[in-house]
């Protein structure tokens, strides 16, 4: 191979790292953007206990253990027992939770526990939809750039497969450290969680002030943003390598060069040629160690592709989005209208964990925060750009929180109207046949968000939707949708 070549590789690869630290970055900051809001929230739950219940400033332990009013209680079991029931995790945070919302009562300091617990609950479900996207980016982008890279350089081109989704799943769900990404967030959170919980346990039996409590929790919060920081970084270079190793597979491709040389350890590596049935992340193939910006590139054989099946030479020096246009299979279908970064943030913390905290606000006419406004703002456009659904849906209600099965059910007369504030989620499929209320509705609006949640196969009702109940059969309910 001439210089020249070899210095095309490399430009290549360079070009690459760039575009994946670019978009790395962008996604690093909306996180850390989300543990900065966290910050604040927890913040303002300790001034508005201090300012409800302190004197002179300070709260001891003392206060922090006296129970709540009945009526206080009431209001926190309403909102929590719902929450509880519709969470999707069996973090850590979730299990003190669900503990504290069993009490018969509950003191003031474990009212503000609960907080903690559910603001960190909300944050690892919104930071695990930020980082599933940029992870699955990070692995298309990489794959489909490095097989243009390949052809382009080697003046040949030929179709390749689309990344198969199952196959990314898996890859996704794959422990490469121990643990996968999602498993490390969670496990990470959840001692975040115990470390702010000790902060406040420490601070009530102090008699710290609220200044000195909340600089307590913003230490600990800074620890987490940079421990979720170093998770995005590793974990993007993971994906990013793992790409390029799929590309080599798919092009038939048997051995890749190390490129790196930024540290010590990578330095070793740096120029050294692995054959691809032995590439092992943090052995021989990057990331080697935390916030590893180390990458590879392809060893093709000479002449590799002379006899490949199809293959033809590489005219007309075609950029990446036409090269893609050429030889990927066509794209799934994206929405007819783009949503904008807003509402696409709304929808990922919809189909994450914020949805039960909107929806319980909406459905009790609770005051909602600004962000939450803004939010909501959001998700109502997004909607209005996705397709209507017409037909057939199920919806799943459990009845934890319910006191009253029967009586439940017994509000919904055939004939009346049904108006509901929140948005409502129903699937194509039933989503949990041991759930003791079920509901079968006409949908004749419903937007379907399948593209954004297929897992749950989801279409969800816009807020104020309206329904008749048609019938009622033991506990399902049977309404049409006006």
């Amino acid at each position: 191979m001439s210089q020249k070549e070899r210095n095309e590789w490399i430009e290549r690869a360079k070009e690459r790292v760039l575009i994946n630290a670019k978009e790395t970055d962008t996604y690093a900051r909306d996180i850390m953007d989300l543990y900065d809001e966290t910050a604040n929230q927890l913040e303002n739950e300790i001034n508005a206990m201090f300012q409800k219940y302190a004197q002179d400033n300070k709260l001891d332990n003392a206060e922090a253990e006296k129970l709540l009013s009945s009526e206080e209680y009431s209001r926190w079991r309403k909102s929590m027992d719902k929450y509880v029931a519709e969470a999707q995790t069996d973090s850590r945070a979730l299990l003190e939770l669900n503990t504290l919302s069993a009490k018969s009562r509950i003191s003031r300091k474990e009212q503000l526990l609960s907080q903690i617990y559910l603001q960190m609950i909300n944050l690892a479900g919104d930071t695990e939809t930020k980082l599933t996207d940029l992870l699955s980016d990070m692995f298309k982008t990489n794959y489909y750039r490095s097989c243009y890279d390949i052809q382009s350089i080697m003046g040949v081109g030929f179709t390749v497969a689309k990344v198969d989704e199952k196959m990314l799943k898996r890859i996704l769900e794959f422990p490469w450290s121990g643990k996968n990404y999602s498993q490390a967030l969670w496990e990470d959170t959840d001692k975040l969680a115990a470390l702010a919980r000790r902060e406040l346990i420490m601070g009530f039996m102090s008699g710290a002030s609220v200044q000195k409590m909340a600089k307590s929790i913003d230490d600990v919060m800074h620890r987490g943003r940079k421990n979720a920081e170093r998770l995005v970084r590793t974990e993007s270079s993971y994906f990013s390598n793992q790409g390029q190793m799929q590309s080599y597979q798919e092009l038939g491709i048997e051995e890749y060069i190390f490129l790196g040389g930024g540290c010590e350890i990578c330095q070793a590596l740096n120029g050294q040629a692995f054959k691809l049935s032995e590439a092992e992340a943090g052995v021989n193939l990057p990331p080697i160690h935390p916030n590893c910006k180390c990458t590879t590139r392809a060893k093709p054989r000479i002449d590799m592709f002379a006899l490949k099946d199809g293959a033809n030479p590489l005219k007309d020096n075609p950029k990446f989005e036409e090269w893609k246009k050429r030889y990927v299979k066509e794209k799934a279908k994206e929405p007819v209208e783009p949503l904008t970064d807003a509402e696409q943030h709304a929808m990922n913390s919809y189909i994450s964990s914020s949805s039960y905290v909107w929806n319980d606000k909406l459905r009790r006419g609770e005051k909602l925060t600004k962000q939450e406004e803004q939010s909501i703002k959001a998700m109502d456009s997004a909607l209005q750009k996705m397709p209507k659904y017409e037909g057939t849906v199920k919806r799943s209600l459990s009845d934890f929180g319910i006191p009253d099965v029967d009586e439940f059910v017994k509000s919904y007369v055939p004939g009346e109207l049904k108006i509901f504030n929140e948005y409502l989620s129903s699937s194509t499929e039933v989503y949990d046949d041991s759930f003791q209320i079920q509901y079968v509705i006409r949908s004749k609006n419903g937007r379907d968000i399948r593209k954004y949640n297929s897992t749950e196969k989801e279409i969800l009702f816009e807020r104020g939707a309206s329904f008749i109940v048609t019938r009622v059969d033991g506990h399902t309910i049977y309404m049409e949708e006006l």
